[in-house]
């Protein structure tokens, strides 16, 4: 008996907006890190496909943020029926991946319960120090993230710019050669030429101004996409800037912290000496005491020995 099992997953939407862990951990961290415009990242793609199409010269494409793709695909178990020998064991079935998942959804909770009981074993000033680390790093991955952004937006708008020299030039070639077939169109219109020319004349002036009209919005669309990822350079450097000065904030306070928990740390260590020297006292006169307890106990011993003997001198005397 044959079972097979396939399971696979579409990849999810493109996101119109960076979703990176750096930048949105901090908020769950007092949202104290600025997040990213999206209309930035937008900006980045629409300048990438407006490049391609004015220039006619494949570029490397902005990278989007999309969730990767997930597939699972089920493995094939064959099991043989066979009638069972006599006097033969049955064999048991396989474990069902079921009891394997729970098994580490279990070991999983044990994990996180355990990390939540150590944390409450920890000081005030530890878990304040441990704070005080994850924000600084917090800021720093944030800082990368707005850096990666800041490097693509540039090179994004570097290409937009292109793309608009590039349209610009092509619009003014267009208006151009639709202007001198005008004019001559107009000039045979009043000279009275044949029809024959001023049909042909109109003709080329119009297609040359269908030419004029695309060339138009290229340069439109290509002046809106230049303009949108200036904004996102801006944008992706102000991000930056602002996220330095979190960086010096967080590596203050984490400073202030791990001053506190030095603190905390000589105030411990001057505990556990004033205790050790208190048990070692107390040692001392348990061995002292102990001492004197075996002296008196082989007195009382020796006492016992001379009761004895005189006891017997005693009987003796009585006998004569």
């Amino acid at each position: 008996m044959a079972l097979a099992t396939t399971e696979a997953f579409a990849p999810s939407k493109i996101q119109t907006s960076p979703q990176s862990t750096a930048l949105f951990a901090g908020e769950n961290n007092h949202n104290f890190i600025p997040k990213i415009d999206g209309k930035a990242v937008a900006s980045l793609v629409a300048a990438s496909v407006l490049a391609f199409s004015t220039v006619g010269v494949a570029t490397t494409a902005i990278p989007t943020f999309v969730e990767p793709a997930q597939a699972a695909i089920g493995k094939v178990v064959v099991v043989e029926e066979e009638t069972p020998k006599k006097g033969a064991k049955k064999v048991e079935a396989p474990k069902k991946k079921e009891d394997t998942k729970k098994k580490e959804d279990t070991k999983k909770k044990e994990d996180a319960n355990k990390k939540k009981v150590e944390e409450k074993k920890l000081s005030k000033e530890e878990k304040d120090l441990n704070k005080a680390k994850s924000n600084r790093d917090l800021a720093q991955k944030t800082m990368k993230s707005y850096e990666k952004l800041s490097s693509d937006a540039t090179s994004a708008a570097k290409k937009a710019k292109g793309a608009l020299e590039t349209a610009a030039k092509n619009e003014a070639s267009a208006k151009k050669s639709y202007t001198t077939v005008s004019d001559k169109l107009n000039l045979a219109k009043n000279q009275k030429m044949p029809q024959s020319a001023i049909k042909e004349l109109s003709a080329d002036a119009g297609s040359l101004k269908t030419v004029l009209n695309e060339k138009e919005k290229i340069l439109s669309s290509a002046t809106k996409t230049a303009d949108s990822t200036a904004k996102g350079v801006k944008s992706a450097n102000k991000g930056i800037k602002d996220t330095k000065k979190e960086i010096k904030k967080a590596e203050k306070q984490l400073k202030k912290a791990e001053k506190k928990f030095k603190v905390y740390q000589k105030k411990v260590k001057k505990e556990i000496k004033q205790q050790e020297t208190k048990l070692k006292k107390l040692n001392n006169e348990a061995k002292q005491l102990k001492g004197e307890k075996e002296r008196e106990t082989k007195e009382l011993v020796d006492k016992q020995k001379s009761i004895v003997s005189e006891k017997k001198e005693l009987e003796a005397i009585k006998k004569l």
